[in-house]
């Protein structure tokens, strides 16, 4: 009897360790999906915002580079005419930079005001295409422009892919846990940090604006490839 008691025990010790091991798996598993959610929502932050920031960091760069681009077009360039304060330390362009500005924004603006209105009814799949091809259309637009007016547009093109981009991928995160909106909040602040120094450190480094446009293209393709 005290045999077969014991056995007994055992079996249902064997048993206890089963059903507590087994759940152990499932809570792994969950957790790494967390992770992973939670830094694809990070990146998601980081691609989205980029040009965006970037193409402000580059405003004084974008105007200087097009009004030197004009001046290096006439053949005869008449005598260079005296500034009205020439003890200014500003360098100054003829365009404010104002004007980048509010093409960084008011595009940016209009399509959140308008979302509400029917963008639900499209797929997030071309969503996210016209997102990334507009980041990546605007760093090769304004690279390779020979006058503001298109430096502008593509300005415009990166407002686009920023708010087009945050009202898709906001409202992705309803069929995720909410701790992700926190890290995509995360990565669009990442974006003002990283955006801005990379411009700075890359054009410190001695390459022009236009190649440093050129080489933050990766950005637009990780967004397309998230």
């Amino acid at each position: 009897m005290g045999s077969s008691a014991g056995s007994w025990r055992r079996l249902e010790d064997s048993e206890r360790e089963e059903t507590d091991s087994e759940p152990q798996a499932p809570r792994l598993d969950s957790r790494s999906v967390l992770w992973k959610n939670a830094v694809g929502f990070w990146i998601l932050g980081l691609c989205n915002n980029f040009s965006y920031v970037v193409m402000l960091s580059a405003a004084h760069d974008i105007l200087k580079q097009e009004q030197a681009s004009g001046n290096q077009s006439h053949v005869e360039p008449g005598p260079t005419p005296t500034p009205h304060n020439s003890s200014s330390r500003f360098d100054c362009n003829s365009i404010s930079t104002a004007a980048v500005l509010l093409a960084d924004i008011l595009p940016t603006l209009v399509i959140k005001l308008l979302a509400p209105l029917g963008l639900h009814l499209l797929p997030y799949s071309p969503r996210v295409l016209v997102s990334g091809v507009c980041s990546a259309g605007s760093f090769v637009l304004v690279a390779f422009s020979q006058s503001v007016g298109l430096s502008l547009c593509g300005v415009v093109l990166a407002s686009i892919s920023s708010g087009l981009g945050e009202v898709t991928f906001l409202s992705l995160t309803a069929f995720y846990p909410s701790a992700v909106i926190s890290w995509w909040s995360s990565g669009t602040g990442g974006a003002g940090l990283l955006g801005s120094l990379s411009y700075l450190g890359l054009t410190q480094a001695g390459l022009s604006p236009q190649h440093t446009l050129l080489s933050m293209l990766g950005i637009p393709v990780l967004l397309l490839a998230r």
